[in-house]
């Protein structure tokens, strides 16, 4: 399948990266990363969903696959992230996160409930998480988001 931007196949990267950024800056820090994302991926069209939980950042990232490992490296060299792990890289054909160049997530106490349906335990742990996992908790928090931002809209 051909992607968007006219660069080849799409391509869906998925990894998690620990947060290096204090508790108290964190939502500031992350709407920088959003604003930033924002601007970039529409360039490019790389689209993703970021979910900041348990002190840990878990992003796909979706476009060619030049844009995406072009991203993804900015990423790693961004001192806001550490111990960055690759869950799952390669060809997909359809984007998941479409609708957005990119969207930030923190699971709340009631988004808990959709952890414990994808099979997983008190937390996110990324360090064990697989890329079937990764995608379907990712594609459960968009439904999540969207579901948010149409009752924010009534």
């Amino acid at each position: 399948m051909s992607d968007i931007s006219g660069q080849g196949s799409l391509h869906r990267l998925i990894y998690a990266s620990r947060q290096r950024v204090p508790a108290e800056d964190l939502e500031h820090e992350v709407s920088r990363i959003i604003r930033a994302s924002i601007r970039n991926n529409r360039l490019v069209s790389v689209t993703g969903l970021l979910l900041v939980h348990g002190g840990w950042f878990l992003q796909a990232l979706e476009g060619s696959a030049g844009h995406v490992m072009t991203t993804y490296g900015r990423i790693l060299n961004d001192p806001r992230h550490a111990q960055a792990r690759l869950i799952q890289a390669g060809p997909a054909d359809t984007r998941a996160f479409g609708d957005w160049n990119m969207c930030a997530r923190g699971m709340n106490p009631g988004d808990e409930a959709i952890l414990r349906t994808l099979a997983q335990r008190e937390s996110l742990d990324p360090e064990k998480l697989e890329g079937a996992a990764a995608l379907r908790l990712l594609t459960a928090v968009r439904g999540i988001q969207e579901r948010t931002q149409l009752r924010a809209m009534i």
